[in-house]
C-alpha cells in the first residue's frame, strides 16, 4: 500500500485564529475566516483523503483502511482497535480560549454512550454529550508559545486565590474546603461555583471584575499573580456573564515553549487560552464541557467526569531514539508522537508493522518509500505511512512530528 499524500480538512471553529495555519500551510485566507484546527487521520466525521503519489487516485483514509486494513494499519492494530486508526492528529490555533473541559475515561464513555443510545438521543443532537464508547487522552505540543489551563491547584492555592475574589457569603465553603482539603470537599466547591445563576452570578462576577482589576493595578507586571487575575479579566471580556471565567483560580496556568509538550489524561480539566500547536488524540470526539462556550454545557455529568486530583503541571521530557527522532512519553496505548529536525537523510528499516502519519512543521523535507514511491512534504504537508511499508527515508532541511501507534 506504500505511503499517500494526505488531504486534510480545515475546522473553523470561532475560536481559531484567521492567519496561523494559513501561514503554516501556505494557504491563502481572504475571507479571513477563523482556521481553528486542521484533522489528520480517519475520523468519520472528517477523514483526510489519501492520495497516491505515483497515480494520483483519491480516496478517504478511513475506505483505504476499511478495504485493507491489514495493510494499512497493521494486523495487530487492526486486531487492537477494531480495524480502525486509533489517533487523530490534528494543528491548532487559538486567537480565543477554548472551553474549559474534559474527556471521560473508557469506562466513562461507554457507559454515558450506551445511556445516550438507550435514550434515542441523535448523535449530532446539540444536547449529546457522547459521540462515541471511546476514551480520549491527549498530548499537545507547541509550535509557538502556547498558554492553557490544565489540571487542578493545590488546594491551598486554590483556596487563597479564591478569597481575594469572593464575596464573604463564600467564606463558609471556601473555610470548609481550606479545614478538610480532600476531593470531595474540592468537588463540591467547584460545582458550587459552577451552578451559581442568575443575578447570583452576575454580582459575584461583577465583584470579582473589580477585585481582579485592583490586583492587576497593584501587582507587579508580568509576577504570577498579576498574569493570573489578568486571564480572569481577559475571560470576562470573551465570556460575559461566564462562570468558566473563575477558572483560573481553580486550574494551573501554564506556558509552553516551542517543542515542550504536556499529556492531558482523562478526566483532567482543561482549556486551551492562545498559540499554535501540534495535537495527538485517541480517535474520540467526547466533550464534556464546563464553561466558556456557546455549546452545550452540562455541569453535573462534567462535574462527574473529573478526578479531582492537585497535579503539578511539567513539560514532558523526549527522549532521543537511535532513529533520530525526540519521543514524547505519551504514556497510552493508541498513539505516540515524535519529532525530529531533519538535516541530511534520516533513513528507517526494518520497521514495525504499524501506521504512522508524518508532519513538516519547517522547511521542506522529501520522504522516499523502500517501495520506490516519493512525496515532496513542504510546511504544512502531511503523508500517511502504511503498516506494510517496512522502510523509508527523510531527506532535506526541516522539522517533522510523527505520529504512530506504540508497539
Amino acid at each position: 500500500m506504500a505511503i499517500y499524500v494526505l488531504e486534510n480538512t480545515v475546522q473553523h471553529y470561532a475560536w481559531g485564529s484567521n492567519d496561523a495555519l494559513p501561514a503554516l500551510l501556505g494557504k491563502e485566507n481572504p475571507s479571513g475566516e477563523p482556521w481553528a484546527e486542521l484533522w489528520m487521520g480517519a475520523h468519520p466525521r472528517a477523514p483526510s483523503v489519501a492520495v497516491d503519489p505515483s497515480t494520483g487516485a483519491r480516496k478517504p483514509l478511513d475506505a483505504l483502511i476499511a478495504a485493507a486494513p491489514g495493510a494499512t494499519i497493521g494486523a495487530d492494530v487492526a486486531r487492537r482497535f477494531g480495524g480502525e486508526l486509533p489517533f487523530l492528529f490534528k494543528l491548532l490555533s487559538a486567537a480565543r480560549p477554548l472551553s474549559v473541559q474534559a474527556h471521560p475515561s473508557k469506562r466513562k464513555a461507554e457507559h454515558g454512550f450506551a445511556r445516550e443510545e438507550s435514550k434515542g438521543i441523535p448523535i449530532d443532537a446539540a444536547e449529546r454529550n457522547y459521540k462515541d464508547p471511546n476514551h480520549k487522552p491527549e498530548t499537545v505540543v507547541a509550535l509557538t508559545s502556547f498558554e492553557g489551563l490544565c489540571g487542578f491547584r493545590l488546594i491551598e492555592a486554590i483556596v487563597d486565590a479564591t478569597r481575594l475574589l469572593a464575596p464573604d457569603d463564600w467564606e463558609r465553603l471556601i473555610g470548609r474546603l481550606a479545614v478538610d482539603p480532600c476531593k470531595l470537599e474540592l468537588s463540591s466547591f467547584i460545582y458550587m461555583i459552577m451552578s451559581i445563576d442568575g443575578e447570583h452570578k452576575a454580582r459575584r462576577l461583577s465583584y470579582a471584575r473589580s477585585r481582579s482589576e485592583r490586583i492587576v493595578a497593584d501587582e507587579p507586571r508580568g509576577s504570577g499573580r498579576s498574569r493570573l487575575f489578568s486571564w480572569v479579566l481577559r475571560l470576562m471580556d470573551e465570556y460575559p456573564n461566564d462562570i468558566g471565567a473563575l477558572a483560573p483560580l481553580a486550574l494551573n496556568l501554564f506556558e509552553l515553549s516551542p517543542g515542550e509538550a504536556i499529556n492531558l489524561p482523562p478526566g483532567e480539566p482543561h482549556a486551551y487560552l492562545r498559540g499554535t500547536a501540534a495535537e495527538i488524540m485517541a480517535n474520540s470526539d467526547n466533550v464534556l464541557r464546563g464553561g466558556l462556550t456557546s455549546k452545550h454545557v452540562d455541569i453535573p455529568e462534567f462535574i462527574s467526569t473529573l478526578g479531582f486530583d492537585s497535579a503539578i503541571i511539567e513539560p514532558l521530557e523526549p527522549t532521543l531514539g537511535d532513529d533520530g527522532f525526540y519521543a514524547y512519553p505519551c504514556g497510552v496505548p493508541d498513539y505516540s508522537l515524535s519529532r525530529a529536525e531533519v538535516s541530511g537523510t534520516l533513513t528507517f528499516g526494518g520497521r514495525p508493522e504499524t501506521p504512522e502519519i508524518l508532519l513538516c512543521v519547517d522547511g521542506e523535507v522529501s520522504l522516499e518509500a523502500g517501495s520506490g514511491a516519493s512525496i515532496e512534504l513542504p510546511r504544512g504537508a502531511s503523508a500517511f505511512v502504511c503498516a506494510d511499508e517496512r522502510a523509508y527515508a527523510v531527506s532535506g532541511s526541516g522539522a517533522i512530528y510523527r505520529a504512530g501507534v506504540p508497539v
